[in-house]
């Protein structure tokens, strides 16, 4: 009988993927080319740079390598990406690396606004970001050498 492999997930680091309401709301994106703006915004949004190759963003999202090439075109005619220079490897190849582009950059992608926390509400229900009075408990402050000790 053979063990059952758990299916391959992205490392922690690798979930790298968020969906902001502007982006089908204000610029219409939809279907493939909505989930690699997404992956690149959330490279770029700070000013940063996307250089993932193709194949490994088709493997990330699940779709095909052509789908991905299609999509990446589309956004760059709508100006809301922009091909930076490549990136050279050792063996002669290049990583083509994309930054957001002009119309990204007109529209609200600042990441949704979100309103301030109502402060009333942490009162009646007793939690707020005060010191407890009783501080921390002594077991939170052992050292590594202590827990080897007891185990």
């Amino acid at each position: 009988m053979h063990a059952k492999r758990d299916p391959v997930r992205p490392r922690d680091g690798d979930a790298f993927l968020v969906l902001h309401p502007f982006m089908w709301k204000e610029l219409g994106l939809k279907g493939t080319a909505l989930l690699v703006f997404a992956r690149i915004y959330g490279f770029c949004k700070d000013g940063g740079t996307f250089y993932e190759s193709r194949k490994r963003t088709s493997t990330y999202l699940g779709v095909s390598e052509r789908s991905v090439i299609r999509a990446v075109s589309e956004l760059e005619q709508r100006g809301l990406i922009a091909e930076t220079g490549g990136e050279w490897a050792r063996d002669g190849m290049t990583t083509r690396s994309y930054v957001l582009g002009h119309r990204a950059k007109r529209t609200s992608c600042a990441p949704d606004k979100l309103s301030l926390p109502d402060k009333s509400s942490a009162s009646k229900h007793g939690g707020d970001d005060r010191m407890s009075p009783e501080g921390v408990p002594n077991w939170h402050l052992k050292n590594k050498e202590e827990y080897k000790e007891e185990g």
